[in-house]
């Protein structure tokens, strides 16, 4: 048996640009289940951006679901109970056909599809009722879990990733008291893997660029189910772009290193592309000329194009391409690019401008 599992699509109404850019990604995730033969997609929560979007984009879900002819489980999450007010309607009320299962039962929901258990837990605030109340003992060779919050000890990757708000904690006592050989799971943005116990826990990552700074390829996580055994592969979506951050280093001149077509190589016209500058300038007239092309001739190409509005790192010195200590440093520069990383080019050039800069303060 082979399923899909996506998370985090975010469906948007937000504006019309962002509603048929989550719909495309939708379109597609569908597209590829029933091109690939997953007989169930796993839908692990904020399928949804808000409460009013599921109920406006409801509709949407359900023409875009007609291109599959598998069965679609959806456990909500954090954001679709977000704007609910007043309304104490179960997701499960609603008309999502007989291709859509809704798992919303807490604390917790257990069934058997084609001799595989299925474990849902939908978003809570807490989880003491599972807790007081686990599931029953394991009956078949396989059981499956599906969830939507952050697994203790799998969040943190590193000072730049920013943890997804607004979910409950898992904790990894709980998770293998449980019984699962794998647990499907939603609400970070950023995919990963890991284990906890002798369940192996996959968060897929947000199916699209939901927000800036959500760097690398967002899509889901095929699961091959084969007798007692698990395995999985990562897809991608193509319509969801990526987000790219493009750093144009300015020469002393203020023009930029590269051309326009240099530093776009390789983009997606779905992509988030953010421009930030950096560099020492005689002025930033020149900057200016290539920010103004990039908008008149690029801006229309992509999903979204913007400049860091963050010119922190552009230095203005006047005169600064007739100092001698300077040409003679970027010269040496020059000779050795193709020999270093581009990144460290980049740092090192600028660090050595500054310091020669500094130096001649300080004489």
């Amino acid at each position: 048996m082979k399923l899909l599992q996506v998370s985090d699509l975010h469906l948007s109404k937000n504006s019309p640009d962002e509603q048929n850019y989550s719909l495309s990604v939708l379109r597609e995730i569908f597209q590829t289940a029933e091109s690939t033969k997953c007989a169930r997609i796993l839908f692990c929560g904020d399928l949804f951006n808000t409460f009013p979007d599921l109920e406006s984009l409801r509709s949407d879900f359900l023409k875009e679901i007609s291109s599959y002819s598998g069965i679609v489980y959806f456990l909500p999450g954090n954001h679709e109970i977000l704007e609910k007010k007043g309304n104490d309607n179960r997701y499960a009320d609603y008309d999502w056909t007989s291709k859509v299962k809704v798992l919303d039962k807490t604390p917790f929901f257990l069934f058997e599809d084609n001799g595989i258990e299925f474990l849902s837990i939908p978003h809570q605030e807490n989880y003491s009722e599972l807790l007081l109340s686990p599931p029953q003992a394991k009956q078949t060779k396989l059981r499956i879990g599906l969830a939507h919050g952050t697994v203790s000890g799998m969040s943190f990757t590193g000072l730049s990733e920013e943890e997804e708000e607004g979910g409950s904690y898992l904790d990894p006592n709980l998770i293998q008291s449980l019984d699962l050989d794998y647990l499907a799971i939603g609400h970070l943005h950023k995919a990963r893997m890991g284990t906890v116990g002798k369940c192996n826990v996959g968060y897929a990552g947000s199916s699209r660029v939901w927000r800036k700074g959500e760097s690398g390829k967002r899509g889901g996580i095929f699961i091959y189910v084969d007798g007692s055994t698990i395995r999985t592969e990562s897809v991608f979506w193509n319509s969801a772009g990526e987000y790219r951050e493009i750093v144009v280093s300015l020469d002393t001149d203020g023009k930029p290193e590269e051309s326009i077509e240099t530093y776009l190589e390789g983009t997606n016209p779905n992509d988030w592309i953010v421009f930030r500058f950096v560099g020492y300038v005689d002025s930033m007239s020149e900057k200016q000329k290539f920010q103004e092309e990039v908008q008149r001739i690029w801006k229309s190409k992509f999903r979204i194009l913007e400049f860091d509005p963050d010119e922190s790192q552009i230095t203005v010195i006047q005169h600064l391409s007739e100092n001698e200590f300077v040409k003679q440093f970027l010269d040496k520069m020059n000779a050795r690019k193709e020999q270093m990383d581009p990144s460290l080019w980049r740092h090192t050039r600028v660090t050595g401008i500054r310091l020669i800069l500094e130096g001649k303060k300080n004489r």
